[in-house]
């Protein structure tokens, strides 16, 4: 089963709490594994030119070099990921929310006629139903999964979640490494990555 792994980690010191769980990570997978770094990227965004590149599409008219280029990346990023069973995504919590790299990339995957479509009735139907198996790998400098309150502000997962259940992947997996800001580092670090080979496993 082909794994994807992206990663939306900004800070690149070495010394950082996300760089060693991805080191640690990347160790962990084959060869064949593809790794997608989304910040040493240059990804349209779901600005006017690239609003205007689909609406171009749609209508089956010429595209200029320039919109040509965005369309290239979009259908690159989509066919990328579709070809892959199971998604690996790293990302750290940005103001309870995920980092706008990331939404930059969902805006290219979450596709009508892609990856999902409407029924006649207007209802949101999954194109992905193939077995296919997401890990949401959230890092956050508090505990979320304590505390009531902070729980109703995970929006991070949670739009996660609901998109790639829309899409079809059956199986998707949370794993929290949290309280970086707060706790013992190494203590998170061991449990995450606890938490990821038993996930592997499964």
């Amino acid at each position: 089963m082909k794994t994807l792994v992206i990663d939306t980690t900004i800070n690149a010191h070495t010394e950082s709490f996300s760089a060693q769980l991805l080191q640690q990570i990347k160790q962990q997978f084959a060869e064949s594994t593809t790794y997608l770094p989304l910040n040493d990227m240059d990804l349209p965004t779901l600005d006017e030119a690239t609003l205007t590149v689909i609406y171009k599409q749609k209508a089956g008219e010429a595209l200029s070099v320039a919109e040509q280029a965005i369309a290239d990346t979009r259908q690159a990023m989509l066919q990328q990921f579709k070809a892959h069973q199971k998604i690996v995504i790293i990302y750290p919590m940005y103001n309870y929310n995920i980092p706008a790299r990331l939404k930059d990339y969902m805006d290219m995957v979450l596709m009508p006629r892609e990856t999902f479509q409407y029924s006649e009735a207007g209802k949101i139907e999954p194109l992905l139903t193939d077995n296919r198996a997401v890990l949401f790998l959230q890092i956050s400098g508090s505990m979320f999964s304590l505390d009531k309150e902070c729980q109703q502000m995970e929006f991070a997962y949670r739009y996660l979640d609901m998109m790639f259940a829309k899409m079809g992947f059956k199986k998707r997996t949370l794993i929290r490494a949290e309280g970086t800001a707060i706790c013992d580092k190494e203590a998170i670090l061991q449990a995450t990555l606890e938490d990821f080979n038993q996930w592997q496993v499964n």
